[in-house]
């Protein structure tokens, strides 16, 4: 595992425990999250996570933005816009999403910004819904060693920080 790990802001609820509904049982299965942003998760780009040397992913929900209530690892990310050249790939995911995540409709871009699609698919397994959650302070920043904010107010964003024990 990787010592740093990714935060991802306000995750719709729905999507996380259809991820859970097949990674209770099967935890090694690959379930995917598409985050709507145009931006490129740099570092899973430039270091990819796999299986074998994973990335920890935090999780807050829309619901409750300042509290971290589900972990994850990822183990692979892809360009959406470089699916469109692999049209085999892309079909796969896409039946995959479209069957396993039924309240996703397949591969999407709701970058909400014209002209910039949706950029990130992240592969994540061992997706876990904690029991005791926890507040987004309790993870520091990689960038400036400093703790989260809990003054959320909109879902969307990422944040690199260290792994925490949960």
């Amino acid at each position: 595992m990787k010592s740093e790990a990714l935060f991802i802001n306000g995750v719709f609820e729905s999507t996380l425990e259809e991820i859970l509904l097949v990674q209770q049982t099967l935890p090694e299965h690959i379930m995917f999250l598409q985050p709507y942003s145009s931006d490129t998760i740099v570092r899973l780009r430039d270091d990819p996570p796999t299986i074998d040397n994973p990335t920890r992913l935090y999780l807050s929900t829309t619901n409750d933005l300042p509290t971290i209530s589900y972990i994850a690892e990822i183990v692979h990310w892809d360009d959406k816009r470089d699916l469109s050249e692999n049209e085999r790939k892309r079909n796969a995911i896409s039946r995959l999403i479209w069957t396993l995540q039924p309240n996703e409709t397949g591969l999407y871009d709701a970058s909400r910004v014209p002209d910039k699609p949706s950029v990130n698919l992240l592969h994540v397994r061992r997706m876990r819904k904690l029991d005791s959650p926890f507040s987004v302070t309790e993870l520091t920043k990689t960038s400036d060693g400093k703790p989260l904010s809990p003054d959320r107010s909109t879902a969307g964003g990422w944040s690199y920080v260290w792994v925490k024990d949960a």
